[in-house]
């Protein structure tokens, strides 16, 4: 990666991000800094990218003892698995993160359990192993509450659990900028044109809740943000309906992939029908599966397969 890469750039009003190059794929996760008198920084990412997090703050000339909170909007390793590594680094940051996976950050035993689960042997190649962060530095939020950074910067934090139930979405309430986690899916860069997204759902195990994602569109079809600032990745460039009206549509075709039986289908048969579905829609689009694409596609269609087909899974388990 070139130092260049890791410099900081403005994403809007006081919000700079960084290309946190998750996995070695460039254009995968932005890192995102609220510049505020209190300064927050927006996902740790993953344990692997302390380092280029760290170095960015360094060339903005943000002192690391000047960081006020490093805040997660859930603690799935790509998002909060670095939190404890950059508290190490950060000493008078705070912990901000979902009351339901405060536990993890403290104790990450039973998260790489299951992360380990999902991804394998690649789970270090890719993220790393996170540290324990220290309990007494953890603040565990709920619906509603915020965090005043200073300067009109106040944070507010919205409950979505479509993507995982210790999720939540982060608004700024000084400039209505939205950090939505995963619960507005993935923005997939290079499939991007100019003021026109490609984006996805994001499905992963083990809690994915459609009804619940789909809750979340029309909480924030009624909050009317000024931008959207993705996790995976950058800002939103499409029109908010557009974005809001794509994926309720494609939380409805992805479920409606799993149709046609009462018994739970084999994860290897959800992907062969969610890649079907993937490169029809991009094909829609005028589209191609590039190798620049398959990066990220690549392992998103597998693991988000595998979430329809738990989902699935439990929707017959409980109908039967």
């Amino acid at each position: 990666m070139k130092p260049a890469d890791r410099e900081m750039k403005p994403a809007a009003e006081d919000t700079f991000y960084v290309d946190l190059v998750q996995g070695g794929v460039p254009g995968r996760f932005s890192g995102y800094l609220v510049a505020a008198p209190r300064p927050a920084l927006i996902e740790s990412g993953s344990a692997r990218d302390v380092e280029i997090w760290l170095d960015a703050l360094d060339r903005m000339g943000v002192p690391r003892s000047d960081v006020a909170y490093v805040v997660v909007t859930h603690v799935h390793l790509d998002h909060g698995g670095g939190a404890g590594v950059l508290l190490k680094e950060l000493p008078s940051a705070r912990l901000v993160v979902h009351r339901a996976g405060a536990r993890h950050m403290v104790d990450p035993t039973r998260l790489v359990q299951g992360s380990r689960a999902v991804f394998g042997q690649r789970l270090e190649r890719l993220f790393g192993l996170p540290e324990p962060a220290p309990e007494a530095r953890v603040d565990a939020v709920d619906d509603g509450d915020s965090i005043d950074l200073g300067g009109g910067h106040r944070l507010r934090f919205l409950e979505g659990r479509g993507h995982a139930r210790h999720q939540h979405m982060i608004l700024d309430e000084g400039t209505g900028m939205l950090f939505p986690g995963d619960e507005l899916g993935v923005r997939y860069l290079p499939a991007c044109r100019p003021g026109r997204d490609y984006v996805l759902p994001s499905t992963v195990p083990n809690q994915f809740d459609p009804e619940a994602m789909l809750a979340s569109v029309d909480r924030v079809r009624a909050l009317r943000p000024e931008g959207v600032l993705f996790s995976h990745f950058g800002r939103l460039e499409s029109p908010l309906d557009v974005l809001l009206d794509r994926i309720a549509g494609q939380v409805h075709a992805f479920v409606g992939l799993l149709d046609g039986g009462e018994a739970p289908l084999p994860a290897g048969e959800v992907r062969r029908r969610l890649e079907r579905h993937v490169r029809s829609d991009l094909e829609a689009h005028e589209l191609e599966w590039t190798p620049e694409l398959a990066a990220s596609l690549d392992m998103d269609v597998e693991v988000c397969a595998m979430g329809l087909a738990d989902y699935h899974a439990r929707r017959v388990g409980t109908s039967g």
